[in-house]
């Protein structure tokens, strides 16, 4: 279902506001209800030791990408945190672009669990590099953006 161009909006406010993402330079490129797409360029801030994205990157991206499709079913008025993330890195992500897609699996009422894949690309090619697990807790207290 698409969302509302106010969500949308909100949303794309709440991802200009986290510095993580602006340090590694990402574009929220996809967004619709339960679903979310982040990609991001290499630089030098981002890699480990043999040129490759650093895990940690990684791990981020996807977390970042799950939460902002779990964010896009959240209710009016609530927000959502991190609860957990457990990521298991299936290929070394050498390339020139990192893409990671959220999918919310099951949305709750306190609890939602999401599935993050994140690809490499290299000269046009798109190779999977991590698969994550993302439970968000779902919290009133907080704005909801």
């Amino acid at each position: 279902m698409p969302l509302a161009a106010s969500r949308i909006e909100e949303i794309h406010r709440s991802f200009s506001g986290q510095g993580l993402m602006r340090t590694f330079a990402a574009c929220l490129d996809e967004l619709d209800e339960g679903r979310a797409v982040i990609s991001m360029p290499l630089s030098d801030r981002v890699t480990q030791q043999h040129g490759f994205f650093h895990g940690g990157t990684v791990g981020a991206l996807a977390d970042t990408a799950c939460g902002y499709a779990a964010l896009s079913m959240v209710p009016a008025g609530k927000a959502g945190l991190t609860a957990e993330y457990k990521i298991n890195l299936i290929s070394p992500a050498d390339g020139d672009r990192l893409i990671a897609v959220g999918q919310v699996l099951k949305p709750g009422r306190m609890l939602m669990v999401c599935q993050g894949d994140v690809y490499v690309e290299k000269n046009g090619q798109r190779k999977k590099c991590a698969v994550a697990l993302m439970t968000l807790f779902v919290m009133e207290g907080l704005p909801s953006i």
